[in-house]
């Protein structure tokens, strides 16, 4: 569902805006403290950045269910503001070899996905890599509850990287239940 910016006219002020900024919103400050450096972080760094956005009530914007306002709209110059404001918190939290390249993308929204359709491709070699820690980690002298929290750590960063389908359809169909029984299987196995 995707919200129109001028439906949101009435609230301004209201925390509850997703326009709205608190007066200690500044371009500097980094929302989150790892940056994003190569595709091989980018599942952690995508998941961080996402809470850190919807803690600030951004995050709609961001992935792009708040369209922008248009020219006319009394909110535009709220609107761009936020969106700048935003752009400069992701790019705050990107490594400066690969901010440099992106540092004139004018929509948080575009920014976004420019970054998604360059870090996100399923990289087969990562997927690999991660099942065979998984397979080849050990308890060891750990304690039963850090063991697993690594092997919980390393199927949530698989599970990241292999999102299961979704099924968005309205019907009763059996997509859901199927998933949840292919991944039982997979952490079985």
């Amino acid at each position: 569902m995707t919200i129109n910016a001028s439906s949101l006219d009435e609230d301004l002020t209201s925390p509850n805006h997703s326009s709205f900024l608190h007066q200690n919103d500044h371009p500097e400050p980094i929302l989150i403290s790892k940056k994003l450096t190569t595709s091989d972080n980018y599942s952690s760094w995508r998941r961080s950045i996402m809470i850190a956005l919807n803690a600030k009530n951004k995050l709609k914007i961001v992935i792009g269910e708040i369209t922008k306002p248009t020219v006319d709209s009394n909110i535009k110059a709220l609107c761009d503001r936020t969106n700048h404001m935003i752009i400069s918190w992701i790019l705050n939290t990107i490594t400066d070899q690969i901010a440099n390249s992106l540092s004139f993308i004018n929509s948080s929204s575009n920014l976004w996905k420019e970054l998604q359709e360059h870090y996100s491709q399923l990289d087969g070699h990562n997927i690999y890599q991660l099942a065979n820690e998984i397979s080849q980690l050990k308890q060891g002298n750990c304690t039963v509850e850090i063991y697993y929290q690594k092997l919980k750590g390393y199927w949530d960063e698989l599970d990241a990287l292999e999102a299961p389908y979704m099924c968005t359809c309205t019907c009763n169909c059996e997509n859901g239940e199927v998933n949840g029984e292919m991944e039982q299987r997979k952490w079985l196995i």
